[in-house]
């Protein structure tokens, strides 16, 4: 776990978007992430952050219940995340499948007492009903279809709840040994997957094995590699797929055969 500073503000202060701090710990040296927690905060004073950091793209936040974590990624968590994009910018070009990239916009709502800034988020299945927009607003506009979190050296249930919480369909969290895949259930929770429900072509360990591999090469020979294999073995077996028949449509086929006999 990565070290952290703990703030307590003066809730006031916060409101009113001067940074008061009632207790300081000093924060330390990590070659990780570095992440700081600011507790009692309510949302003005999370409104008022956001303005304070304008449109620099660090430090990143997450809100929830009062609480915002505000975190500067490392050079391995970037590196991560930068793969982790160009697998999925490789699939949608490869297979034409219509996204638009949203990076890591600031998603947030009131009602939901949650804000976050994911790594990486993507709008696909409802791609066009956010295409040419120049603004995100959760109270009309559906929430990504996928976001995606690196993580390096701090964990990303915070920024799972929230999207729990906005009605994020799916969801990787992925290190350096694992990925996971949580898909959002009819219940409102997130359950582990083995395959993408953005991608079902493609297997959770398939992506992993992609995103985890040793650079001994250049990153220019990585993305030719997996281009290479986009159009080479998935590009094939989402054509197998969408030219086999629907599980109904076989069995109807089949009962129909076994009438005729």
């Amino acid at each position: 776990m990565i070290p952290r500073t703990e703030h307590t503000l003066d809730p006031v202060g916060v409101e009113n978007g001067s940074m008061a701090t009632a207790t300081e710990i000093p924060i330390r040296e990590a070659n990780g992430d570095q992440c700081v927690e600011l507790h009692e905060i309510g949302w003005k004073g999370y409104l008022a952050l956001l303005r304070l950091r304008g449109e620099r793209s660090t430090p990143r936040m997450v809100y929830l219940d009062g609480t915002v974590w505000l975190m500067s990624p490392s050079f391995l968590h970037e590196r991560l995340d930068e793969r982790l994009d160009h697998f999925v910018m490789e699939l949608v070009v490869g297979l034409d499948i219509p996204c638009v990239p949203a990076g890591s916009t600031t998603l947030r709502r009131r009602r939901k007492r949650g804000g976050v800034e994911g790594d990486k988020t993507y709008y696909l299945a409802n791609e066009a009903r956010v295409r040419g927009k120049k603004k995100i607003d959760l109270k009309i506009d559906p929430p990504p279809d996928l976001a995606i979190e690196a993580v390096y050296s701090h964990d990303a249930d915070a920024a799972v709840e929230v999207y729990r919480r906005i009605k994020v369909p799916e969801v990787w969290v992925c290190n350096e040994t694992e990925l996971v895949i949580l898909v959002l259930q009819s219940n409102g929770r997130y359950a582990e997957s083995s395959t993408s429900a953005a991608f079902p072509f493609v297997t959770r360990d398939e992506i992993h094995e992609w995103v985890s591999r040793p650079q001994t090469d250049s990153e220019t020979k990585w993305i030719q590699e997996l281009r290479r294999w986009v159009q080479e073995t998935l590009v094939p077996r989402v054509s197998a797929r969408n030219s086999s028949p629907a599980p109904d449509q076989a069995q109807q086929t089949d009962s129909g055969h076994r009438k005729e006999s």
